[in-house]
């Protein structure tokens, strides 16, 4: 049990169990300490299996810990249970049958509570009352040496952590602890050279104030040397906060703030050996042997409660040197001794892995390179020994070390060249790196033809009260919620029934445009991964982290046409909003919440794809509007829409409303009434859009249902709530979330009376009340899967469409009678010229040519950033089909502002040929016969004996007739 400068103590948690699957999906469970989620894992066997997790926990303090199982179920007889028989804590085993065990069934709520047993048969939680016993303050391990120390301390909790300490001899760190809540000494063997005076410091270092509690560190005693001093001798000081002798004061037990309490030390503590020993000349230490083989590491650090990562460098498993990663890349070197002319592993291993507060602490490991010969992370000679350097649980080699494990190089003997001279080598100075160049490549494409009906390429802007796309015509957004990535599964929901492709094609032929892909700031968590995903049906799926199943959603989106809002739906992993009512926790502050959206605005920029940001879903009570206190929601979501438009300035901004203002109620995120009293405004004018969520009467029987003139009286309800926006030419209006089984009368009353208001009809008199060319409110109804208790989905159990409630809101999808340009990409590809050691960016701007931005391409920019290591990277510009008959167009890609490189070719030709051109055919011909070339090549690979006749004869008929059209044309 390792301590931590945060006072807390590493602490492994295992959960003995096994299960029973129902209808192919196994049992799944997550752990919670405190209330706090640790992870989650599937059951996936019916033998007892051992799931480990890892938590940093505050010693000599009692702790609950709770086994919370949640998609209970029986299918075809089936019924899916788990079976806990056992948890360990730091090896101390304790049974589910134990007395301090209950089974909370059901909602997890203390309504049903019974007496831990091993099976649970129904959704619920398995609640472990661990006393302090199982949580021991650990005491440091004592290093050989001449000088004993002991410390006699006590410390006073604050937030569930206690006080930390350093020991410090003449300010050089040599011990460390955790103080408990009771008196007890701290024994710490060290080396202080005899016969002279010394400062002994304790030095306290995580001072702090939680919720009425104040950290404090008492020093009892401190004896060296069997010589006893009290924090009041006069030998005693404190210096108060920093070590630097600025704000000292007299010595007392109670550290009551940060610093140091010096002891002054005379020489009499450290006496010498009482047997002198012969006063011969002293032997001269031997100089370190200098290593023969140079290893140097370009490494870098994702740190978690200030610490970063921590790692060693060991060779055929021994540990030969160590470092601490910063948050950039660095060049760490170590010279060592390998034997020459044979082979070794050089092994990277990260030890100190962790999450606190919602930071990720990683090590991302850039490049190896041995006696001059370079190794990326993923070559095929790295692998990942993740866990204990076992061999045990071994993947291929990757840049982030996402938990503790070695990264292996298996270097052959090459590596490690014997000397061409017997004589001593004189090692050269390190080469000083040459900055690579960059080069951006020429592409030529076949215009598209045609044109299709509804939203013009590009991003969205508003006017008024319309979300206009980029051709100028209103549109409406008309989709579907797409849920269960911010649950715990980390994925949406349904993977396990079909593949994402299949899913998104259907919600396409259905007539939907729009998915809102709801996230939670835990799906971010680094290297986190999905479950509940069949990857026989989701093969290019297998393997990816969540934030990458998303980018395969949204390539497939940008393919097929479909376009997606990003919804942060809860902060931690969960059903429904944020239990708390705010678009933050304690584990994901606000601040984490703007890192995250900065980042996705930033890896989602220039595809109009992703084309809007649902900054915070449902702020309820105590959320408010405009007040200025710390819970205001508008003022929040200003800073949040600014921060996203500081990286990318494309994305419409929606902005939801709250629960109560001025003592009116209305939905969840759904009340809007403060805007007339304060506008939300954003650095980039044009992209605020506002959302509600508006449910009926089957989800919570709000007095306006109870009306004698229902559902007649809806259209003055939600003119009062959110349609005067669109009425008054104000603002667009998202209705983000609405949706019901439709099983009941009233329901079925109230559902195409809300279909028609979206459309425009203001006054349900049924006619379309909008100016020519405008559009009524956007929409995403909830949800797509069937898996929500209140509403169910457009797809039923079965996972098949529910006709019933499609043709009810299917009146309501936006059908464009203008037509929009087809497009394709043309891809330009920029190259450095070699791998490089340290970060590389480069600006990017699209220009005319003959080929005009709007018309016959869109227009982008950015910037591109090489990771060390990285050589290649892309930029899809969209070109577009065109009415007007044109020969061959261009226009350029231009490189500009580079760092750490230089530009050699920075202007890249887009050629835009015209459809059925002989310049269009000989670029497919030619690109048919690349094709055939490869697959030639690949099948020589795969299989020697292979009559290649007929690829040959493909291959040689394309490039004859390609050749011949470029003939053509030269002629």
């Amino acid at each position: 049990m390792a301590t931590t400068t945060t006072g807390l103590v590493d602490t492994t948690f295992v959960v003995n169990a096994s299960g029973q699957a129902a209808g192919g999906i196994w049992p799944q469970f997550r752990l919670l300490l405190d209330g706090v989620n640790l992870g989650q894992a599937t059951v996936s066997s019916t033998s007892a299996g051992r799931y480990t997790f890892k938590a940093q926990v505050a010693p000599d303090q009692a702790h609950k810990l709770q086994i919370v199982y949640f998609n209970d179920g029986s299918v075809n007889g089936q019924d899916r249970n788990l079976l806990v028989k056992s948890v360990e804590v730091n090896g101390k085993t304790v049974d589910s049958t134990s007395s301090l065990v209950t089974y909370d069934r059901g909602a997890a709520d203390g309504q049903d509570v019974i007496p831990g047993q091993e099976g649970m048969w129904w959704d619920g939680s398995l609640d472990f009352a661990l006393t302090k016993d199982y949580f021991p303050v650990p005491t440091p391990p004592a290093p050989a040496g001449n000088t004993q120390v002991i410390l006699n301390l006590q410390g006073n909790p604050a937030g569930g952590t206690n006080a930390h300490f350093n020991l410090l001899i003449d300010g050089k760190k040599v011990g460390e602890g955790v103080a408990g809540t009771t008196a007890k000494d701290y024994v710490f063997s060290i080396n202080a050279s005899a016969d002279q005076a010394h400062k002994v410091q304790i030095q306290y270092d995580n001072d702090g104030f939680v919720n009425g509690q104040d950290r404090n560190l008492l020093v009892n005693k401190i004896t060296i040397n069997g010589k006893s001093v009290l924090p009041t001798d006069s030998i005693v000081t404190y210096d108060k906060g920093a070590l630097d002798g600025k704000d000292v004061v007299p010595g007392q037990s109670g550290m009551w703030w940060n610093g140091t309490l010096v002891v002054d030390a005379d020489k009499g503590f450290f006496p010498g050996s009482s047997t002198p020993t012969n006063p011969t000349t002293p032997t001269t230490p031997p100089a370190p042997v200098t290593g023969t083989t140079q290893v140097v590491l370009n490494l870098q650090g994702n740190e978690a409660g200030g610490t970063n990562a921590h790692f060693n460098l060991l060779i055929d498993g021994k540990k030969v040197g160590e470092g601490m990663a910063g948050t950039t890349a660095k060049d760490y070197v170590f010279s060592i001794n390998a034997t020459a002319d044979q082979a070794h592993k050089v092994q990277i291993q990260y030890d100190n892995d962790g999450f606190v507060n919602g930071q990720d602490r990683n090590l991302l490991v850039n490049k190896i390179t041995i006696n001059g010969k370079s190794v990326l992370p993923t070559d095929s000679i790295v692998t990942y020994d993740k866990g204990a350097l076992d061999g045990k649980d071994v993947i291929k080699g990757q840049q982030g070390m996402w938990w503790d494990g070695t990264l292996v190089v298996d270097a052959d003997k090459s590596f490690f060249p014997g000397s061409s001279n017997p004589t001593t080598p004189t090692n050269p100075p390190a080469p000083t790196p040459t900055k690579p160049t960059l080069t951006v490549s020429d592409v030529s494409v076949t215009e598209p033809t045609g044109k299709t009906s509804g939203i013009a390429p590009g991003f969205l802007h508003t006017e008024g009260g319309q979300i206009m796309d980029s051709s100028g015509k209103a549109v409406k957004l008309t989709g579907v919620n797409w849920f269960g990535s911010e649950g715990y599964a980390f994925a949406p929901q349904g993977l396990w029934m079909d593949s994402y492709q299949s899913h998104m094609n259907q919600m396409k032929d259905l007539g939907f445009n729009t998915i809102r892909l709801p996230y939670s700031d835990a799906m971010l968590d680094n290297g986190r991964m999905p479950t509940g995903i069949d990857y026989s049906k989701n093969p290019d799926l297998r393997g990816k982290t969540s934030l990458e199943v998303f980018d395969k959603i949204i390539d497939y989106a940008d393919k097929i046409g479909m376009k997606i809002i990003l919804d942060h739906h809860r902060s931690g992993d969960g059903a429904s909003a944020n239990e708390n009512g705010l678009w933050y926790t304690s584990q994901y502050p606000e601040s984490k919440m703007i890192e995250n959206w900065k980042m996705l605005a930033e890896r989602y920029k220039g595809n109009d794809a992703v084309i809007g940001a649902d900054l915070h879903n449902e702020p309820h009570n105590p959320a408010t509007w405009g007040d200025g206190g710390p819970n205001d929601w508008a003022r929040a979501a200003e800073r949040i829409g600014n921060a996203i438009q500081s990286v990318n300035k494309d994305w419409l901004l929606i902005v939801e409303g709250i629960e109560t203002y001025q003592n009116q109620w209305y939905w969840w995120g759904g009340n809007l009434l403060g805007e007339k009293n304060y506008e939300v405004k954003f650095n980039e004018p044009g992209k605020l859009v506002y959302s509600v969520h508006d449910y009926g009467p089957s989800l919570y029987m709000m007095d306006w249902f109870k009306a004698n003139n229902f559902p007649n009286n809806m259209p003055a309800k939600w003119d009062q709530m959110w349609g005067h926006f669109i009425q008054n030419d104000e603002t667009p209006i998202l209705v983000g979330e609405f949706g019901s089984r439709m099983e009941t009368a009233i329901d079925k009353a109230w559902m195409p009376k809300l279909i028609q208001y979206m459309n425009g009809d203001w006054n349900g008199d049924g006619k379309i009340d909008l100016a020519a060319g405008d559009q009524g409110a956007s929409w995403t109804y909830w949800a797509w899967s069937p898996g929500s208790g209140d509403t169910g989905g457009i797809m039923n159990d079965s996972w098949q469409v529910d006709y019933n409630k499609y043709n009810a809101i299917k009146a309501g999808l936006y059908s464009s009678t203008a037509a929009s340009p087809v497009t394709t990409d043309a891809v330009f590809t920029i190259k450095l010229s070699q791998a490089y050691n340290q970060t590389v960016t480069v600006d990017y701007a699209t220009a005319d040519g003959t080929a005009k931005a709007g018309s016959d391409y869109l227009a982008t920019s950015g910037k591109l950033t090489f990771a060390a290591g990285e050589t290649t990277k892309t930029v899809a510009v969209k070109v577009l089909s065109d009415d007007v008959v044109e020969g061959v167009e261009t226009f350029n890609l231009k490189l500009s502002n580079p760092t750490q490189a230089t530009i050699a070719d920075g202007t890249g030709v887009g050629t835009i040929n015209p459809p059925g051109s002989a310049q269009a055919l000989s670029a497919d011909l030619l690109a048919h016969a690349l094709a055939q070339d490869t697959a030639t090549a690949q099948s020589a690979d795969a299989q020697t004996a292979l009559d290649l006749s007929t690829v040959d004869v493909a291959h040689m008929m394309a490039m004859d007739a390609a050749n011949l059209l470029l003939e053509h044309q030269a002629a």
